[in-house]
């Protein structure tokens, strides 16, 4: 589609060559940069963060308070443990973000921390993804395979299993950590982001990761959750739940919010990796990406009140206390 000058003059200072460490598309070494400015798209980014920090970081602390601390272990706490820090380490890492979008993605924290604090970022987003595959195939075991749930479903298990999903949301990461460097222009222009080298192409190299993510952060992990929530609804609706028609909304949510927090991000990814810097199409892409992770990013604030708060009858809620609503919701 032909962008119009309104657009134009919109986007034209939030191309490829401003976008650094947020974006998973980025310019190759050398391309243009200029003085950090506040874009309209920068102020909308700002704002999107700190509302996902602000509810985050309260949300996902009080679950691991509850969970860590108040409640006796068991499977549910465990996986609601995990989700909970992966999520709040998310929302903690995101005034670094709010601060370099503020500076037009200038990047004054130096190397190393450029490889850590965006390896870290890819790590808590893709932990917390496979915590709630996880929790999705743990729930469908409970209704459709209840002997075999009782007799092996324990928190060692539990627990190690997450230490595995840990383990391939480092593996996540490693571009990232391998890559991601800080680097400067002639005008002290700072960008942490790709420095693919002379190990291949930097489209094949961006269009790999990409994809790679895609299948493994969202295609597997969705097509799971529809299986497993499938055979839950089918599993209630036999067994005539009283409480089905209320899991069902909330199952039906868990979807839905899946889909818009992470679709968008997985799919920019791809196409914008393979389109051409000079491009207007390329223009708009960029735009759309950074507000795609900012979707990403807000599923960290959504998770506690989808899970938790979401999991016990509100009708009430003024005569539970926090922890007993928090309790209420594991259990359920």
């Amino acid at each position: 589609a032909e962008v119009t000058p309104e657009m134009r003059d919109f986007i034209e200072n939030c191309s490829c060559e401003n976008y650094s460490v947020l974006c998973q598309n980025s310019c190759s070494a050398g391309d243009e940069m200029h003085t950090p400015s506040l874009y309209p798209v920068n102020v909308i980014s700002i704002v999107i963060f700190s509302i996902t920090f602000i509810l985050g970081v309260p949300g996902n602390a009080v679950v691991i308070w509850i969970a860590g601390l108040k409640m006796k272990r068991t499977v549910n706490t465990v996986w609601f443990l995990n989700l909970a820090i992966a999520d709040l380490l998310c929302c903690l890492s995101l005034p670094f973000f709010i601060t370099i979008t503020a500076l037009d993605y200038h990047w004054p924290l130096g190397h190393s921390l450029c490889k850590l604090i965006t390896s870290g970022i890819v790590i808590n987003l893709f932990a917390s993804v496979f915590m709630l595959s996880a929790i999705s195939v743990d729930r469908c075991l409970l209704m459709t395979k209840p002997i075999w749930s009782q007799n092996n479903r324990t928190t060692r298990l539990a627990s190690a299993l997450c230490t595995v999903i840990w383990g391939l949301a480092f593996i996540m990461s490693l571009p990232c950590f391998i890559y991601y460097e800080a680097r400067s222009n002639d005008d002290e222009y700072i960008e942490c982001n790709y420095n693919f080298g002379d190990h291949a192409s930097v489209e094949t190299m961006k269009i790999t990761i990409n994809v790679t993510r895609a299948i493994f952060g969202f295609i597997i992990p969705f097509l799971v959750m529809i299986v497993c929530y499938i055979m839950i609804t089918r599993k209630l609706r036999a067994s005539h739940f009283n409480k089905s028609k209320k899991t069902f909304k909330l199952i039906v949510s868990i979807i839905i919010v899946f889909l818009v927090c992470w679709l968008p991000y997985h799919v920019t990814g791809i196409l914008g990796a393979s389109l051409d810097p000079e491009s207007s199409k390329s223009d708009i892409f960029f735009v759309i990406d950074i507000l795609s992770i900012n979707l990403a990013c807000a599923n960290s604030c959504i998770n506690p009140i989808l899970y938790v708060l979401m999991g016990q009858n509100f009708r009430g809620k003024f005569k539970w206390s926090i922890r007993t609503a928090v309790e209420r919701g594991f259990k359920e």
